[in-house]
């Protein structure tokens, strides 16, 4: 199995995992700021965040993380990040100068080429962190939460910024933003994701298509987004149908007969799983209507399975593909 299709799945068990926890009634309340939490001003940057100058200071406070815990949190001018998400929230917020570690999916933006990587996404180095002396970590739980266990042991602060929902992404965006002091930056952030949101729904075709993701396929078997997920999400809010609307959880292995059964209208593939060539010669593959009559189309992965600032463009991007 190639490392593509093993960070994938890793992503998977971890989101999987997540769910569950939050389906178990944990705390879904937005990340707000506690009453005992000081923020200190920081100007706001002209053109792009990941440009942005650095702020006059660096926030602190104490900060309700995504997982309903509480972190108090000194100064944030040193920062590991041990998601992908993590890392280009906070490039888009402007604080990209203060990561200080990465995990190794993160590869977006450029800047993240010169940071120093502390381990796997689901393997993070906890030594390595802790020799970065950092202000703060941000996690997932999951497979990290052991090695956030471990970082909380040595006193380091961790929040947990990683959303599981579609609606938790805003959450996360202005979760980071307020640890780093800049939230003006984190709500044009926000505000960006909602006019894509409206605009991709005041643009939706006039006849609904079913759509499936194709997270993996053949022998990597049919790894794929169910209810509850974002991609899904991203899917009807652009005015498509998932075939895996009636599973049972948000990311699934789908058996090849249901697939066939569905004969979605559209296909979505990792375009990093190869071709529509390929695709069509896997099993069960070759008797789909979407692949016989070239509508299946190749996304971006890491914009489509990425709960950060880039889901805009992952909007937009299914929105085009569905009204084509």
């Amino acid at each position: 199995m190639n490392k593509k299709i093993l960070s994938l799945l890793i992503c998977i068990v971890m989101a999987v995992a997540v769910f569950a926890g939050c389906a178990s009634g944990g705390p879904q309340e937005s990340p707000v700021e506690s009453p005992a939490a000081t923020q200190e001003e920081s100007a706001v940057p002209s053109g792009p965040a990941e440009q942005a100058s650095e702020p006059a200071s660096s926030a602190g406070g104490v900060f309700t993380d995504l997982s309903g815990n509480e972190v108090s949190i000194e100064k944030a001018d040193k920062i590991v990040s041990l998601t992908p998400a993590g890392t280009e929230i906070v490039c888009a917020v402007g604080a990209a100068d203060r990561l200080v570690g990465i995990d190794a999916s993160s590869n977006y933006p450029e800047i993240t080429k010169s940071i120093e990587v502390v381990g796997d996404f689901n393997g993070p180095d906890v030594e390595k962190v802790a020799a970065l002396e950092p202000d703060v970590v941000l996690a997932g739980t999951g497979l990290q939460q052991d090695a956030v266990d471990k970082l909380k042991s040595l006193g380091i602060p961790v929040a947990v910024v990683e959303a599981t929902t579609f609606d938790e992404i805003p959450q996360s965006i202005k979760l980071v933003g307020a640890i780093v002091g800049m939230e003006d930056v984190a709500q044009q952030v926000v505000d960006e994701i909602d006019a894509a949101v409206k605009d991709v729904q005041e643009n939706k075709p006039k006849e609904e298509k079913t759509v499936y993701y194709a997270m993996s396929y053949g022998d990597m078997g049919n790894w794929t987004s169910g209810p509850g997920s974002f991609i899904n999400t991203i899917i009807e809010l652009a005015g498509g149908k998932c075939v895996t609307d009636g599973q049972a959880a948000p990311w699934i292995e789908y058996p090849v007969e249901d697939l066939v059964a569905a004969n979605p209208d559209i296909i979505l593939m990792d375009s990093s799983m190869g071709s529509t060539g390929d695709i069509a010669r896997s099993q069960g593959y070759e008797d789909l209507d979407a692949v016989n009559e070239g509508r299946v189309y190749g996304v971006d992965a890491d914009i489509f399975t990425r709960p950060g600032p880039r889901i805009a463009d992952a909007l937009k991007a299914v929105s085009e593909i569905l009204n084509d």
